[in-house]
């Protein structure tokens, strides 16, 4: 009897041992219910919810969509645009120069070209910094394009996934020309009021206008070889090229007909803040390292800050 006894005492010990192990490794739940109670609410801004009531966005998408508009800025790509929103705006991309920029630095490519600045034609530019800022998209900025051989700290690859066949952060994208650090804000505002946005109402997210500024960012900057004393080919018109860059008109078909832009000419008549003040323009240099950094204070956004800097 008392054997008995002793087997059952230690049977319950071993049997409680190993309750305590599955608690231990796997909890009880408790905890995980507790963390959804302590999830805030995202209580929206007066602001907020009444752009969120002018575009009838229903009550159970604001949260969601709210979240979005608040997160850091970051690049998305030009294949977020194409699809159900702007299919001929991509498709008219894909055949214009600055969907095309990324193949430029390949070996080869545009070789009297490169001579005429004296840029060695058989080599491989398509990791180098000073190319990939003004070749690509959102090139060491959050989000942007990372060029082959780029690894996080853990050695992970984390280079940029380029099919051929879609382009997209590889190529000098929508968001270089239309953002001042990304699309991610403005891509939400603009899918919530399912186009029915004022130019006020997507620069507070980080759309910008001030499109022939923009421009210069590039095509006028003191670190490119193609200048106009080299040739007058590389005098920059921005009248002249911004006609090369949107041919959507010979897009549009059946299937993407719904996407045209309603409010595009009602847009076109409001006078944005970033076209009275332009932004700044974000300079950079190439360290010993060779690696490509910002010069402070001439970003046209502080993430920190959540402010946008004007040109004085």
């Amino acid at each position: 009897m008392e054997n008995r006894e002793w087997k059952m005492g230690r049977f319950v010990k071993v049997l409680s041992l190993v309750l305590v192990s599955l608690v231990l490794v796997f909890g009880t739940g408790i905890e995980a219910d507790a963390k959804k109670k302590k999830k805030k609410k995202i209580e929206l801004t007066a602001e907020e919810t009444a752009m969120f009531d002018k575009w009838e966005v229903k009550p159970k998408k604001r949260a969601k969509t709210v979240k979005k508009m608040r997160k850091k800025p970051k690049f998305v790509g030009a294949v977020k645009c194409n699809g159900s929103c702007h299919d001929a705006y991509y498709q008219a991309w894909i055949k214009s120069p600055h969907g095309n920029t990324f193949n430029l630095l390949k070996a080869g490519i545009r070789k009297e070209a490169k001579e005429r600045v004296k840029l060695d034609p058989e080599k491989d530019y398509t990791t180098t910094p000073l190319c990939l800022r003004c070749h690509t998209t959102g090139y060491r900025q959050k989000g942007g394009f990372k060029p082959a051989g780029s690894k996080s700290k853990k050695g992970k690859d984390t280079a940029s996934k380029i099919d051929p066949e879609e382009p997209n952060k590889e190529q000098v994208g929508c968001e270089m020309c239309h953002s001042v650090a990304g699309g991610s804000q403005f891509r939400a505002v603009m899918k919530a009021s399912k186009g029915n946005f004022t130019k006020a109402e997507t620069e507070q997210y980080g759309q910008r206008w001030d499109y022939a500024n923009v421009c210069t960012r590039c095509h006028t900057h003191k670190n490119t070889p193609f200048k106009p004393e080299v040739h007058d080919k590389y005098k920059f018109n921005f009248e002249e090229r911004k006609l090369k860059v949107h041919k959507f008109e010979d897009y549009w078909n059946e299937d993407n007909a719904d996407q045209k832009l309603e409010k595009k000419d009602e847009r076109a008549k409001q006078v944005g803040q970033t076209e009275k003040t332009p932004l700044s323009i974000e300079d950079f240099r190439i360290n010993d390292k060779g690696k490509l950094k910002f010069i402070k204070g001439t970003k046209p956004y502080n993430s920190k800050k959540k402010t946008f800097n004007y040109k004085k």
